[in-house]
């Protein structure tokens, strides 16, 4: 008689309720909850009424410039519904298929991990954790150009993985990265530090084995430089034409709209109204800033950064936000934080997979801090502004495989279990079972 797999049978029920989950989510949950999603559902309205990209109007104003943004997203959406026709809800149509994005992302994060453990439990492990993590499961079941980014993300790192691991110079591993990437970045922006890093990264692998590039046998895989080209290219068009045109990979509202259109956007009006902050001009001295006492240091910065962040991924922060206690948040940064420690103390036993991920999450997470919110804190002065934890997650499942594997650093096994059953508990209570206990009935349609 074949012997039952209980490994398999945990990851078909983690995959089950987190679908089942999200699926509730998206019939349920009134729009205008969930972050930014009238704009995405507008905006890709917007695109399906041409198959090429759409003009700004005055309909549009209120989403900022529509024209010179990646498009992919939309633009996908947009042929969603010409094929519905209105057959279908729109919107529970246009969530189901972001649930599908991150149920592909979950299953991609599954196939990563199996590249890195060989114990079949520490490879659910990091599945286990990223379906409780309570703004992936919520930002899952809303119409955000995030889930499909976050999939090719994930989908670069694992065919990354997949090229250092094969021996001599695997092309069809390389292509297929570089092909998630051109998609991803299409996509949203925030793809191009993980496109960055990556490429950088297999340049130095490429460089390392330059002995067996003659041995490269080229076959089918050569293929794939057709939609390669196609999608660098329409990234070339795309930032390539900001950079020249507007000197900058995204031109600010107002290089394409007026102040007055732009006032109708709502992020816009915060930053202008709300706020009443005058963003400083031409470029910021922040050392005199940090001297007189005006900002305070990217390090203080970090202190007040790193718990907010976290309070943003594991509690909701959208159009409506729901938070856990300030306990809960505080016991994942001492996880976190613990796990940090035991890969620091453990790093002659990390392999160069490990040190190449520890490589891309550093690199990602400096550039998220630095040029986004740091410089947003700087700019406006706002601790918060424009904080959110959900840009993590293009690199989310390095994180959870590199906390697996932090936690099988530590002896005796009697520790690591009361350490892995308790941090499993604290997930399992402040994803599903705190959604439902104080889901706001406001919320509900």
């Amino acid at each position: 008689m074949k012997k039952i797999d209980i490994s398999k049978i945990a990851l078909i029920f983690i995959f089950l309720v987190f679908l089942l989950v999200c699926i509730y989510l998206a019939f349920n949950i009134k729009m205008g909850v969930s972050p930014d999603s009238y704009y995405h559902f507008e905006v890709s309205k917007a695109y399906s009424t041409t198959l090429g990209i759409p003009q700004n109007t005055p309909g549009t104003f209120k989403w900022r410039d529509i024209t010179r943004i990646p498009y992919l997203y939309f633009w996908i959406n947009g042929r969603i519904l010409n094929i519905n026709d209105g057959a279908i809800d729109e919107v529970v149509l246009l969530r189901i298929v972001n649930v599908f994005y991150s149920l592909e992302t979950v299953y991609v994060m599954y196939l990563l991990s199996k590249e890195i453990f060989k114990d079949k439990w520490k490879r659910v492990l990091p599945v286990f954790f990223l379906t409780h993590t309570l703004m992936f499961v919520f930002l899952s079941s809303s119409i955000n150009y995030d889930n499909f980014a976050n999939l090719l993300s994930t989908l670069s790192i694992y065919f990354f993985v997949k090229f250092v691991k094969k021996e001599g110079i695997d092309l069809k591993y390389l292509l297929l990265m570089l092909l998630s990437l051109c998609i991803g970045a299409l996509t949203k922006s925030t793809v191009l530090p993980v496109a960055l890093i990556l490429v950088i990264l297999s340049a130095v692998e490429i460089a390392k084995r330059k002995d067996k590039i003659k041995k490269i046998k080229a076959g089918k895989e050569l293929l794939l430089l057709v939609p390669v080209a196609i999608f660098a290219f329409l990234n070339l068009s795309l930032y390539g034409g900001n950079l020249l045109k507007y000197k900058s990979l995204e031109p600010s509202c107002t290089q394409i709209l007026t102040h007055e259109q732009c006032l109708e956007n709502g992020v816009y009006y915060r930053n202008k109204v709300d706020y009443n902050a005058t963003p400083i001009d031409g470029p910021l001295d922040v050392f005199n800033m940090i001297i007189k006492g005006e900002r305070i240091g990217p390090v203080r910065y970090f202190f007040k950064w790193f718990p907010d962040l976290m309070s943003k991924i594991f509690g909701i922060m959208g159009d409506s936000s729901l938070y856990l206690p300030s306990y809960l948040t505080a016991l994942f940064i001492l996880f976190f934080l613990a796990g940090a420690v035991l890969l620091v103390s453990n790093k002659k036993k990390l392999t160069k997979i490990d040190k190449y991920l520890i490589t891309t999450l550093l690199f990602y997470t400096a550039i998220l801090f630095f040029t986004q919110n740091y410089s947003m804190y700087l700019t406006y002065n706002h601790y918060y502004l424009g904080l959110q934890g959900r840009y993590i997650f293009p690199v989310i499942s390095i994180i959870y495989i590199l906390l697996t594997k932090s936690f099988f650093f530590i002896n005796p096994k009697k520790l690591r279990n009361i350490l892995l059953i308790s941090f499993s508990i604290l997930l399992i209570y402040s994803c599903n079972i705190y959604l439902f206990l104080n889901l706001p009935d406001s919320w509900l349609k």
